[in-house]
């Protein structure tokens, strides 16, 4: 629109647009040129509804939202032909979601994902685990030797290095027990992702059917503008039309006059005194004419 970034404390006719604009989208606001609080709220609220970032901040995203329907934007103090007009210039564009690149992204994800399998060596549960019961079997094979070479006076012994051993089996063998956990544990992690993975994916479609339902709602919106500024235009030209058709005339625009025939019986007695007239004038006539030739 080339409108300029707008924010609390913005004057002028740029923040009167705005608000014919929220107005139009139904966030109440007055229709001064003052960007007050109220204002504000009414911009943060429609960014929220709208999915923009809702700082209150009118930037390029919130303008080309807001005037996405022109049938909400129309000029003030317009004509019906003026309006007309600026509906059939601003024609809403095809919609455009701004969610299909996350979309496909997302459904790349889950269905290129690898089946689950467990491999320990590339648990790092696993390996921490490991490397501390390794740690202890190494402290309890110590300690049995240590015990087990004070009973023959001090002395390393087959018996002791024997004990030793058994203890730092015996740790080693509760990392083996915890085997059945751990891939539990990875298995519940693998199914956590991927249903993570899916929330998301609902979470982007649900959003854009929203937006494509607002795009129908605003298109309909126009649509119906349109129809209804179409026949408004049409009841006033066809107005215009009866007006000229029947506007009075001056007398000499109307062509010769004709005098207005008598009728009934004043139209006898006329009829009867043209016929009388000329029977007179006809005896006369003879009767001038007999004396000539006598």
């Amino acid at each position: 629109m080339g409108y300029a970034t707008l924010k609390n404390g913005a004057k002028g006719e740029e923040v009167r647009a705005l608000k014919r604009l929220l107005n139009g989208a139904g966030y109440a606001v007055n229709d001064d040129d003052v960007f007050d609080d109220a204002t504000d709220d009414a911009v943060k609220r429609y960014q929220s509804d709208h999915l923009l970032t809702a700082d209150g901040e009118v930037g390029a995203s919130t303008w080309a939202k807001l005037a996405s329907n022109p049938a909400r934007a129309l000029p003030d103090g317009a004509s019906t032909r003026e309006k007309t007009d600026y509906l059939e210039s601003s024609r809403p564009a095809g919609y455009v979601s701004a969610y299909d690149e996350q979309v496909r992204r997302l459904t790349d994800q889950i269905l290129g994902r690898e089946s689950f399998s467990y491999d320990p060596a590339e648990d790092e549960l696993y390996k921490r685990q490991r490397d501390e019961y390794a740690y202890l079997g190494r402290r309890a094979m110590n300690d049995a030797r240590g015990a087990a070479a004070g009973l023959s006076g001090g002395y390393d012994n087959s018996f002791a290095e024997a004990a030793g051993q058994q203890a730092y089996q015996n740790s080693l063998a509760q990392l083996t027990d915890s085997l059945p956990e751990l891939y539990q544990l990875a298995l519940s992690a693998y199914q956590t992702e991927g249903d993570r993975l899916s929330g998301a994916l609902k979470t982007l479609t649900d959003a854009d059917d929203t937006a494509y339902r607002r795009y129908r709602d605003d298109v309909s919106d126009y649509e119906a503008a349109l129809k209804y500024y179409y026949q408004k235009l049409k009841d006033e030209q066809n107005q215009e039309n009866w007006e000229f058709k029947n506007k009075p005339r001056a007398s000499g625009s109307r062509g010769p006059s004709r005098e207005k025939q008598p009728d009934g019986d004043l139209a006898r007695l006329v009829a009867l005194a043209v016929t009388g007239a000329k029977k007179g004038s006809e005896k006369k006539r003879l009767s001038s004419g007999g004396k000539s030739s006598s």
